[in-house]
């Protein structure tokens, strides 16, 4: 956060898959670092643990001034959301929290299954520690054609579907994403 504040960069932490969890392990908050309430803000999302995709509804915690130009803004491009969404929104959040690790658990299987299947193919992937996605970086016979072309050839030949990595950035160019959803 030091940095964030020397050079007056704001933060912006997505902790849209914190619930979505393995292992006992817990996703860390940006609010957890010392310093980040005076140059962060995080988003949170009902999409992932409450299946609620689609629905736009999550909310922002953190720098006072942050949060309250970002609501203006937000107000400015589509004026809030259908109150009955608001409504299902807050018996989620209030309700029990069941469906949330029922949701973790049916996630954490598929990742099971596909890293093993990988696993078995020969393609070595790391064990997710949270969400449903596994990076994996592409096999070395394929990486020089980088992870458009790859996702293209998964595709073609083996009719599977994957998020090319380019699409995160040019530092993305050599994994692709693989969704258990």
């Amino acid at each position: 956060m030091a940095l964030a504040k020397r050079y007056d960069v704001l933060v912006v932490h997505d902790l849209a898959y914190a619930d979505i969890v393995y292992d006992g392990w817990k996703a860390p908050s940006i609010m957890q670092v010392p310093g980040a309430r005076d140059v962060a803000v995080e988003f949170f999302t009902l999409s992932k643990s409450y299946n609620m995709a689609g629905w736009r509804i999550g909310f922002m915690v953190g720098n006072k001034t942050l949060v309250s130009a970002l609501a203006r803004i937000k107000s400015y491009h589509d004026y809030g959301t259908f109150t009955p969404l608001q409504v299902a929104a807050i018996a989620a959040l209030e309700g029990d929290q069941q469906c949330v690790r029922d949701i973790a658990e049916q996630y954490k299987r598929r990742r099971d299954v596909l890293v093993k299947g990988l696993h078995e193919a020969g393609w070595m992937v790391e064990m997710p520690k949270a969400s449903m996605y596994v990076w994996a970086k592409i096999p070395e016979p394929y990486a020089a054609m980088g992870s458009l072309e790859f996702a293209k050839k998964l595709l073609n030949e083996a009719k599977v579907c994957v998020s090319p990595g380019i699409g995160f950035g040019d530092y993305g160019d050599t994994p692709c994403s693989l969704c258990t959803d």
